[in-house]
């Protein structure tokens, strides 16, 4: 069975039409007409205004749960991840998220539902949890940009979400460049890109001016950057 995750540089439906087309697109790619979608909004601390956006504006898409990890009323994680077509992670603090994800097994969890067919799918804090390092503001209380060397590791190299906004592009750029981090994908907001099976399968992206981009170390002088084919959607 084929391993599927969707990462999205930062855009989902809190970003209006735009947004919100990315994640129909993922939810399209289950098959299903009416897929059952689980959100874990961890990063966000369970925010109240994530999850009830969640289910105000893909609730009339999909069969549509979430996993609270903090407020109750508490489910079952085994339960609640188990036979699901996709599982929608938010954005917010990736350090937190993965902290809590490992006290309580989710990471496994997660793991197991991608083996077992279900498609990840995440923005922001919710695609760099997948890779093995990255980008990040989540350490440190004072939105400092850092290399975060400890993610789950499901996809090979390093990732920076949000790659055209808050000067990311540049010290993304450099900390390849110094060795910091390994090369790496760099994902625009309003731009996704779908792995199967560990490899790039396609790049979509609801405005023209959005892609992704692969970047790599050179010996002779500077990271070399790849921008990668985008289907518009």
């Amino acid at each position: 069975m084929s391993r599927q995750i969707v990462v999205s540089g930062g855009a989902g439906f809190w970003c209006g039409a735009d947004g919100l087309a990315l994640d129909a697109h993922a939810l399209s790619l289950t098959g299903k007409r009416r897929p059952k979608v689980c959100y874990l909004a961890t990063a966000a601390g369970d925010s109240d205004e994530f999850i009830q956006g969640f289910y105000d504006s893909l609730g009339p898409m999909c069969a549509p749960s979430h996993l609270p990890l903090f407020l109750p009323p508490f489910r079952s994680p085994v339960e609640a991840l188990a036979d699901q077509d996709l599982i929608y992670v938010s954005g917010g603090n990736t350090a937190n998220m993965l902290a809590v994800w490992r006290v309580h097994g989710i990471d496994r969890m997660l793991n197991d539902a991608l083996r077992n067919g279900t498609i990840l799918y995440g923005s922001s804090a919710g695609g760099l949890c997948w890779f093995e390092s990255g980008i990040t503001n989540s350490l440190g209380f004072d939105d400092t940009l850092r290399p975060f060397h400890d993610a789950l590791g499901y996809l090979r190299g390093s990732h920076c979400p949000h790659f055209d906004r808050e000067g990311r592009r540049p010290t993304f750029l450099q900390m390849i460049e110094q060795g910091v981090l390994d090369g790496g994908l760099g994902i625009d907001e309003l731009a996704a890109v779908h792995f199967i099976d560990g490899h790039v399968y396609e790049t979509f992206a609801s405005t023209s001016d959005a892609g992704a981009h692969l970047i790599a170390k050179s010996d002779t002088g500077g990271p070399t950057l790849t921008s990668l084919p985008v289907t518009l959607i």
